[in-house]
């Protein structure tokens, strides 16, 4: 149920968060960090400031946070990728050089699936941290377009890395999505 008094101001239901921020039960964990992700729609710096204060008090604490920021590392929120050790990416300096993505079919039916295959090289003198996504635009009942992102990698990589692979993509219905 949708408690707007919190949506505008979530401090109490921080206040509360505190205790339970380092519980070692994975279900108290996950309820946690829905918390702070829900908190992060609306008000994403009160929830970056926390995770600042948080981070490093406990693995257990460490692993909320993550999970909490999601919203905001998809969003490629800079102070949220930076919190979590993503490296900095510049139009001046981009990490990589030579992406190349290619999806196989060029037509497909609902049902069936697409392969994406994807290449590129990562260019620094030393280890990153990254996050590649790559992004569908579905088509929703009301006929305007929504982006869906989904995740190909989120890891360190050695310096001057090579990436390369293959993901399957289908495009069966869903109960959560029709296409």
């Amino acid at each position: 149920m949708d408690l707007p008094i919190f949506k505008k101001d979530p401090t109490p239901v921080l206040k509360i968060l505190e205790n339970p921020k380092a519980d070692p039960a994975l279900y108290v964990r996950k309820s946690v960090a829905n918390n702070l992700n829900d908190i992060a729609k609306d008000h994403p710096e009160l929830v970056l400031k926390t995770a600042r204060q948080w981070m490093g008090t406990s693995p257990h604490t460490d692993w909320i946070l993550r999970q909490g920021c999601r919203t905001l590392i998809r969003k490629a929120n800079p102070e949220a990728l930076a919190l979590f050790g993503y490296s900095n990416d510049s139009k001046k300096k981009p990490i990589w050089k030579n992406a190349v993505l290619t999806v196989q079919p060029d037509q497909i039916h609902i049902g069936e699936e697409c392969r994406l295959h994807y290449a590129l090289d990562i260019d620094r003198k030393t280890k990153v941290k990254i996050r590649l996504e790559y992004g569908i635009d579905f088509m929703k009942a009301n006929g305007k377009p929504s982006r869906k992102l989904f995740m190909l990698l989120d890891k360190t990589l050695s310096e001057n890395a090579h990436l390369s692979g293959t993901h399957t993509h289908s495009f069966a219905n869903l109960t959560t999505r029709r296409h």
